[in-house]
């Protein structure tokens, strides 16, 4: 396979993937097109389908959607990738048995629902678009989810996927890359009760720390990694213990949607925090793993499970950077990010150059993760450094 995107005319001439080659004309290009079109199970109209893919990947402009667009040929031509191995979209690379096999388990798990889905115009529109991408296309799926969610959708999936599985996908959360926890914060070895503090952040509770702002969210995102995740123009984010055990915490995020259709709407969900042990080599001094989350929700009827870290965080919480890396096993998919964090969503004026913004770029470092990577607000000076 020969992948380009915004090169010249001689370099788009050399695309290909298996048999089907991107530049043909005349004749041949009638000819190819039209044996795809007939026999669309086979090699060329496999290869032709992977490139189409590619090109709307690409033109996404994100590293993330680079790799994705990789790691689909890397799949479909070379070797099987655990990351993009299943799909809930019927397709022509599952064969025609299978692709009934799963219908018909649809049809007898969850008969009620799909007809609730299907006489209800909207959720029937959501599902057609959702056919229409590839669910392991994060970004595609999630922005067609997040603009049209209704009750009959999540009745939908919560029964075909979380609770039946009709598609047998699975998919576990990514162990790598290993990053290690912070180790001090004000001075002090990072404990449970400073872990805790520094996720509430500035949000207005009788465990906020001292340094605490005291507003009505604990913070806002000022750029992220994951353009299916992070790149919402709004988010804020909401910390806050849970009244039935002493070491739980609950996670709200509340995020603008610009949707498919141009309307602007708030989404939020619901997460349970608890605290995880994390491998002996990223623990503490004396074995703490404070600082290591495991968060859990059920986002349109679907159950994501994510390990957060708390990378770093300023003495004074003007900032702070987690990374995430979580699944949702029944789509198949698996996904990683980290964040910025500040009180209003704008770069820390402390951290515009020098030792701050050294801190951060570290920090992000430790996640694997380059600053050009980023997305939403950059250092003032610097809009390149963080898309924006």
């Amino acid at each position: 396979a020969i992948l380009c995107y915004d090169c010249s005319h001689e370099l788009l001439a050399l695309q290909r993937v298996g048999s089907y080659q991107r530049e043909l004309s005349g004749v041949a290009a009638t000819v190819q097109d039209a044996r795809a079109a007939l026999a669309p199970w086979a090699d060329l109209a496999q290869g032709k389908r992977l490139l189409q893919q590619a090109d709307g990947l690409l033109r996404r402009h994100s590293s993330e959607d680079l790799l994705y667009a990789l790691f689909f040929v890397i799949h479909a031509r070379v070797l099987e990738l655990d990351v993009v191995r299943h799909t809930v979209n019927p397709t022509w690379e599952k064969g025609l048995l299978r692709n009934a096999r799963e219908f018909a388990t649809m049809c007898t798990k969850c008969g009620p629902q799909i007809q609730a889905a299907l006489t209800d115009p909207e959720t029937k529109n959501t599902i057609d678009l959702l056919n229409a991408c590839d669910m392991r296309d994060q970004v595609g799926s999630y922005r067609v989810i997040v603009s049209y969610e209704t009750p009959q959708l999540e009745d939908f999936s919560l029964c075909i996927l979380q609770q039946n599985n009709c598609f047998g996908c699975d998919a576990a959360i990514l162990d790598q890359p290993r990053v290690p926890l912070l180790q001090q914060w004000q001075g002090k070895p990072l404990d449970d009760l400073a872990a805790r503090q520094i996720f509430i952040g500035h949000f207005s509770c009788r465990e906020a720390a001292p340094v605490s702002r005291h507003l009505a969210w604990s913070w806002k995102i000022v750029c992220g990694a994951n353009p299916a995740y992070d790149a919402f123009p709004a988010q804020h984010q909401l910390f806050y213990p849970s009244d039935k055990s002493k070491s739980t915490l609950w996670y709200d995020p509340v995020f603008k949607v610009e949707t498919l259709d141009g309307r602007s709407v708030w989404c939020k969900r619901h997460y349970r925090c608890t605290p995880r042990v994390v491998p002996s080599e990223f623990r503490a001094a004396g074995g703490s793993s404070s600082g290591a989350w495991t968060l859990t929700t059920l986002d349109n009827g679907v159950i994501s499970k994510e390990h957060w870290t708390t990378v770093d965080a300023a003495d004074d919480l003007s900032w702070a950077v987690f990374h995430y890396s979580g699944a949702a096993a029944v789509v198949g998919q698996s996904y990683l990010g980290a964040l910025l964090c500040s009180p209003d969503g704008k770069w820390p004026e402390a951290a515009v150059n020098g030792v701050g913004l050294a801190r951060i770029e570290a920090a992000f470092d430790r996640c694997g993760i380059a600053m050009w990577e980023l997305y939403g607000h950059g250092p003032p000076g610097a809009p390149t450094r963080a898309g924006s």
